[in-house]
């Protein structure tokens, strides 16, 4: 009994409290102005990549990748487009 109350407690919180949206949260996107070798070496580590195909303004297909860094509490996102073996720019952001 004490069950099904604290469920009907919880579903009526639910339906009825204040519904908080993450549309329009202000979120820290700040550049950073250290290549990703230079974060690698400083201790971050890479906790997730991808790759993808991304197409620019005059319709030709590039490879991008993206890179998740952490490192201790700190998050951070590193880009590269179209890089090649021996010139690869990123870009990274802190988000926190």
């Amino acid at each position: 009994m004490k069950r099904t109350l604290l469920l009907a407690g919880l579903v009526a919180s639910i339906l009825y409290g204040p519904i908080v949206s993450a549309q329009g949260t202000s979120t820290q996107w700040t550049p950073v102005e250290r290549s990703m070798t230079a974060l690698l070496n400083e201790g971050w580590r890479v906790i997730s990549h991808s790759q993808s195909q991304a197409v620019d303004s005059h319709d030709n297909i590039f490879t991008a990748f993206s890179f998740v860094l952490m490192k201790e509490s700190k998050v951070m996102i590193c880009l590269f487009d179209r890089p090649t073996p021996d010139n690869a720019t990123s870009r990274c952001r802190s988000l926190n």
